[in-house]
């Protein structure tokens, strides 16, 4: 059950988007890519170092760069970075060759599955998490076909995102 598009799982931190895409490429026998594990096989190092010795600028132009190197190859499914929608050449680039699904989740519920980890360098701080998250929020609006509930079981939420990809996609509403 191949899919015609590229879908990108979009949403902020604690989602759960590379489980979910994990679980959904599996059910959909399509690849599934990780935009943070390629800009860390990129670097050759760890996210937090990549900030601390890069910076986030370096991360967030590299990451838009490695998407659009890797939408090129047969559609498969992708989690983004929390922060990957905020680039509008990703945005349009996926527009044009992507369904988006947005893993909706509410913030404090992300800060108790992510907050404080140490691989997590924007999430370290509660109040600028939040903020954060506000702040994304439009922007995964704007660019979703469909919305997920991230509260739900990934393997409910894995599901929902593969039948509703074998059902056409986007002209089809998902019970998420």
């Amino acid at each position: 059950m191949a899919t015609e598009r590229w879908v990108a799982l979009a949403g902020y931190m604690g989602a759960g988007k590379t489980t979910v895409g994990r679980m959904a490429a599996q059910l959909l026998g399509v690849e599934f890519l990780d935009a943070d594990d390629l800009v860390q096989a990129h670097a050759g190092q760890p996210i937090p170092e990549i900030f601390a010795q890069r910076g986030e600028l370096w991360f967030r132009r590299t990451e838009e760069e490695l998407i659009r190197e890797n939408l090129r190859a047969e559609p498969g499914v992708l989690a983004l970075g929390g922060g990957a929608l905020g680039s509008r050449r990703t945005r349009d680039l996926l527009g044009r060759t992507a369904w988006v699904a947005w893993l909706r989740i509410d913030p404090a519920l992300a800060w108790e599955r992510v907050g404080g980890q140490p691989g997590r360098p924007l999430a370290l701080d509660r109040e600028r998490f939040i903020r954060r998250a506000g702040e994304r929020e439009h922007v995964y609006r704007e660019a979703a076909d469909v919305i997920l509930d991230a509260a739900r079981a990934p393997e409910d939420l894995a599901r929902v995102l593969a039948e509703w990809i074998a059902d056409g996609g986007p002209d089809e509403d998902a019970a998420g």
